[in-house]
């Protein structure tokens, strides 16, 4: 047996047992009144702000993940029309937000999906 092999089938059951123990317990039922969230506005940011390699692939990838849906819901007709550019790139979704986030710190214990439609239809609004 390869020794790849010996070493993958030694550590890999070690790796499994361990992530899921390191795994993140369930979030909390949200209380009445108040709205369940993934991502705050707040928490977000603090991603996007860490200058650590996995923050900001966090941060790109949780705002990239929003613009699809949106992008997916307008598609098939169900969204509201929107009018940001067809080739925006992930860069520019992330700075766009994260200016907005800084910009407005009042906003930001809202839910971090509505603040993303929120800043890219701040920054490209459809003309009238």
């Amino acid at each position: 047996m390869p020794a790849f092999m010996r070493l993958f089938l030694t550590v890999a059951p070690l790796l499994l047992s361990g992530a899921a123990a390191a795994a993140p317990p369930a979030p909390a039922a949200p209380t009445s009144g108040s709205a369940f969230m993934f991502e705050s506005g707040t928490s977000l940011l603090a991603k996007c702000r860490n200058k650590a390699p996995e923050y900001a692939l966090a941060c790109t990838a949780y705002i990239v993940g929003v613009v699809d849906g949106i992008r997916k819901d307008s598609f098939i007709g169900r969204g509201r029309p929107i009018c940001w550019p067809d080739r925006m790139s992930a860069d520019d979704a992330r700075r766009t937000v994260v200016a907005y986030l800084e910009r407005w710190p009042d906003q930001r214990r809202g839910p971090a999906s509505v603040l993303v439609s929120v800043a890219l239809n701040d920054r490209y609004p459809c003309q009238k």
